[in-house]
Parts: structure tokens; sequence; C-alpha cells
């Protein structure tokens, strides 16, 4: 976990699940946004997370954080996530890696997709009632979270170092509170 000193472009290109083109400066549009980066929407600790931050979003809406959630391809998962598994938040595909790039977690996991705590989050996600989707070249990508502010500010970021590598939602939750209490 860090705090960062980087800009996202507000003229960023990303495209909806159903294919619209969207600009990152379209998407922080609250004061805090929090930003889930999957490895591939695919991914069963991913979707874990993102259904988990996706209960939550509602509610910190009210005191000005957004969510959305990043990955690189596979716009079919997304929509599976969106129409199965009711998830309402945000879900933008990132095929070239822009955003990852912008916010310095382009790199891949390489030799840690061999961990084997990744594969125990793999077990966790099954246990818990997530099902595998077919996997997709953007695999090897580090899960990860960045909170951004609306000028598309990165003022935080935690990069996994393992598959199903994310913090603790209520870690990320203090985080949000703290900013949003240093800012006023």
């Amino acid at each position: 976990m860090s705090d960062v000193d980087m800009t996202v472009p507000g003229a960023l290109g990303l495209v909806t699940a159903d294919g619209q083109p969207v600009r990152t400066g379209d998407v922080f549009t609250e004061q805090l946004t929090v930003v889930q980066l999957v490895r591939y929407f695919g991914c069963l600790p991913c979707q874990e997370w993102l259904v988990e931050l996706d209960r939550h979003a509602e509610a910190w809406r009210s005191f000005g954080c957004g969510a959305v959630a990043i990955g690189g391809s596979a716009g079919y998962h997304a929509r599976w996530l969106r129409d199965e598994r009711g998830v309402r938040i945000p879900l933008l595909l990132d095929p070239g890696h822009a955003f990852r790039e912008s916010v310095g977690t382009g790199a891949t996991l390489g030799a840690r997709l061999l961990d084997p705590r990744g594969a125990a989050a793999y077990t966790r996600s099954l246990h818990h009632g997530f099902r595998p989707q077919r996997i997709t070249r953007d695999s090897t990508r580090s899960p990860g979270v960045v909170v951004v502010d609306w000028a598309g500010t990165v003022r935080w970021q935690y990069v996994g170092q393992r598959t199903g590598d994310y913090p603790p939602l209520a870690a990320v939750k203090i985080v949000v509170h703290d900013l949003l209490r240093s800012t006023t």
C-alpha cells in the first residue's frame, strides 16, 4: 500500500462492457473513486472482491466516493458479472492497458503466478460459490486497487503480488475516509 503522485489523463479511452467508449474524465466524477484493477473479469478472486466492492458502493457514494472496476479484456465476462451476478458499478475495459500504465501498475505477475497463496485464493472463491470463467490473455496481470480523485490524481494504490492479492475492503474504506478528511 502506498501514497503515490500520478495523474490519469482525463482523455484516456476506456470501453464499457457493452462496447461504448468512455473517457476517464467522465468516470471520475466523485470526490474519490475506488478503482479495482482486475486481472481479468473471469478471475475468481477478482470477481469475489468486485462483488464485495459493489455491495459497499452505494453507501460509499453518500460520502463522495464512487467505485469502478477496470480490466484488460473480455467484455463478455463483465456483462456476465453485471447480468448474472447483479454487479451495478461500472465495469470498464482497457484493452491496451493504458490506464494500468498511467498509474504504474502495468507489470505482470510472471513467476508469481505460481505462488501457492494464489491457488488458495482461487479455492476460497470456489468455496464461496464463484465459478471459473474462460481464461483470457490478461490472466498474467497483477490485481490491484487505486483511489483516484475527481481530477484524476492517484491518491493511493495497492498492487497485488500474486493472484487474489487484494487489500481488505475495510482497509480501503479507512484510506478513503482518511483521504476525504484530509481534503476538507
